[in-house]
């Protein structure tokens, strides 16, 4: 008597046909994902980069620092009343008001110290250095027009010191408004005389000043 199992099993090699899987290459592939830097990494370049521009700053802050601030002389001009200040590296000449008594310069010429300038004669040769920036400030200087204004020696190549009138050898007591060199307009008994001729377009004013002894 023969045993009945339901039905015929399909055969072995069949049975394994039906079991296996689509193969890979069938499926739909996904494209790989980028890596992207991490949170911690993009944190790092940016501290980096603060860094960076931090530190182009603080040398921009250290050289402006190490210029020392701008000289006042580089902003006159011709006709500017001015006393000076400081000496070597910090000397510069002050802008002031022209009726000040203390008061003691006008500004003839202005330029650029490169080494080789000079003055006309009559005129106070003063330069204002800027070391850090490679050049200087050049100033023609003349004495300010003003009655009462006290020096000692007025014929020096640079600029003579204002004086206390108590102890000073001479005294301005008249000034004119234009140049005079054969006939003086000053009185008499006068001890010097100067003499300036404006150039033109400046704004420095021709004068003549009348000195007498205090």
């Amino acid at each position: 008597m023969s045993e009945n199992h339901g039905g015929h099993f399909p055969p072995q090699q069949q049975w394994q046909q039906h079991q296996q899987w689509p193969q890979q290459q069938g499926w739909p592939q996904q494209p790989p994902k980028k890596k992207g830097l991490s949170t911690k990494v993009k944190v790092l370049l940016l501290v980096a980069a603060l860094v960076v521009v931090g530190g182009g700053l603080g040398l921009l802050f250290v050289l402006k620092a190490a210029a020392g601030p701008e000289k006042q002389a580089k902003m006159l001009t011709e006709g500017d009343c001015v006393v000076l200040t400081g000496s070597g590296k910090e000397a510069d000449a002050v802008k002031t008001p022209c009726d000040s008594p203390q008061t003691p310069y006008a500004v003839s010429l202005t330029g650029v110290d490169k080494g080789d300038w000079d003055c006309k004669e009559g005129f106070y040769k003063y330069s204002v250095p800027r070391p850090a920036r490679g050049d200087g400030v050049a100033l023609c200087l003349a004495i300010n027009a003003k009655v009462g204004l006290c020096f000692d020696d007025i014929g020096s190549k640079t600029p003579p010191p204002l004086k206390d009138c108590g102890s000073a050898r001479l005294r301005i007591s008249e000034v004119f408004p234009k140049m005079s060199i054969v006939n003086s307009p000053c009185a008499e008994g006068t001890a010097e005389v100067i003499s300036y001729a404006s150039y033109g377009t400046s704004n420095f004013k021709s004068a003549t000043i009348c000195f007498v002894k205090p």
